[in-house]
């Protein structure tokens, strides 16, 4: 399997050029097209208040809508043009609510790459998009932070894993990437052993699965001595020197995820490598 489609979503702002650039190294390396995708930027308030808006104000507002994906097709044209990668630009009606239109063209791509929300970012409700489009996508979403290393992004790759569906997802998205890496570590943290959990050699099983596809990959084990298993996660990371993470994405409802806290919660917030989760 080739990875073959690589959707960027473009949001106008300096960590969206990041985006653009990883997308663009990763595309040369397997050899793949970019779909670039500009959604706008929606009013940050409920369609009925913007239904009443005068209409100076929604002309004002479209126009620099316009005049962004004007800047942001430039630039992604650039990009791609300067390292001869194949490509494509779209762009999304801006009164769509921006993870709409990202999740639409997600059904034809291999997976999605977007910014790690911040302060600075462009899209209303950053953190929000990016929620939904991990969870809507139907396909694997790359988060890229603001700092990572673009230039080698799966060469060095650590599997969070604990067996359940969406990390099983994760794993099938992300098997172009494993099978071109150089190094891949399956990690199982606070595994449960016997039938009913990961075994008595945590990650083993999935080692197997892999080495099936010609992924050599050592699993280990940790404990989060109680603490946040994310955090775990990330430690291990960085010990590993790891430039992508791949797991599973809300192994719990989204409520839970706000209520306890969550594993993909501190990997979308906290991660300083890109990080691919499916759900």
């Amino acid at each position: 399997m080739a990875i073959k489609d690589i959707l960027v979503h473009l949001n106008g702002a300096d960590s969206g050029k990041n985006v653009v650039d990883a997308a663009v190294a990763l595309a040369s390396k397997h050899g793949a097209r970019l779909i670039g995708v500009y959604a706008g930027v929606p009013y940050d308030m409920p369609t009925y208040v913007v239904a009443q808006l005068p209409a100076e104000v929604i002309s004002a507002h479209q126009a620099h809508v316009e005049e962004s994906a004007k800047k942001t097709a430039e630039m992604f044209e650039k990009a791609c043009t300067a390292n001869g990668v194949s490509h494509d630009y779209r762009e999304g009606d801006w009164r769509e609510p921006v993870d709409n239109v990202v999740n639409m063209h997600a059904r034809y791509a291999d997976f999605v790459m977007i910014a790690q929300p911040g302060p600075n970012s462009a899209v209303a409700h950053a953190r929000e998009v990016v929620d939904r489009i991990v969870v809507g996508a139907g396909a694997g979403v790359m988060v890229v932070p603001p700092k990572s290393a673009k230039d080698s992004i799966g060469d060095r790759v650590l599997v969070g894993w604990d067996g359940g569906m969406h990390a099983a997802r994760a794993i099938r998205d992300a098997l172009p990437l494993l099978e071109a890496a150089s190094a891949v570590k399956v990690l199982c943290v606070d595994p449960k052993p016997g039938r009913g959990g990961l075994g008595d050699l945590p990650g083993a099983d999935l080692s197997a699965y892999l080495a099936s596809h010609g992924v050599k990959a050592e699993a280990d084990h940790r404990s989060s001595v109680g603490g946040d298993v994310g955090s775990t996660i990330l430690n291990e990371s960085a010990d590993f020197g790891a430039d992508l993470i791949v797991t599973g994405g809300y192994g719990h409802s989204r409520l839970g995820e706000l209520l306890l806290g969550g594993v993909t919660d501190t990997l979308i917030e906290q991660a300083a490598v890109p990080v691919l989760m499916s759900h």
